[in-house]
């Protein structure tokens, strides 16, 4: 009896230990501004850092204030915790996002006429955000986020820099 009860004891803390490790979030910014779905999936590591995994795609056809047509950017990242005392919550990231889609460049041919042509690109960008994040006790989570990256392989028709800002809510589980 003796030996089960500490079995129980030692699965309800384990448990514990593992509560509240894992965060899904939607930036509503990309959402309301660029007519995008931003998704992230962030694991905590420990108390002071996590690692995760975004995923951009667009919802319309629209050109970004860039002037490329993303078709989608994965984006991993590892993000180290700062607690400052009642500034809690700042963080740094650093990233590497693979970023694909279509860059129209417009030629004017010498004789007036406007030639248009489409190049398709895929590159991966490294770079470093900072940002601050609110999680209330019930798990709900909010995040600002500003930082960029830069494209390494110079793929024709990639951008040069990558942005990486957001407002994200979700919650942790």
């Amino acid at each position: 009896m003796k030996k089960l009860a500490i079995i129980s004891l030692l699965i309800l803390g384990g448990l514990n230990m593992n509560a509240q490790q894992h965060e899904a979030k939607i930036d509503v910014l990309d959402l309301v501004a660029f007519k995008s779905l931003d998704v992230t999936y962030q694991y905590l590591l420990n108390e002071e850092s996590a690692a995760g995994l975004s995923l951009y795609v667009p919802l319309s056809d629209n050109n970004n204030i860039f002037s490329h047509k993303v078709k989608f950017t994965i984006t991993p990242f590892y993000r180290q915790y700062f607690p400052l005392g009642a500034v809690e919550n700042i963080f740094a990231e650093a990233f590497f996002a693979v970023n694909s889609g279509t860059f129209e460049e417009s030629i004017n041919d010498g004789t007036g006429n406007t030639i248009t042509s489409k190049i398709d690109y895929t590159d991966g960008a490294f770079g470093f955000a900072v940002g601050k994040a609110y999680v209330s006790p019930r798990g709900f989570v909010a995040e600002a986020f500003v930082g960029a990256g830069r494209n390494l392989f110079d793929t024709k028709g990639s951008p040069s820099f990558v942005p990486r800002i957001g407002i994200n809510l979700g919650y942790r589980f």
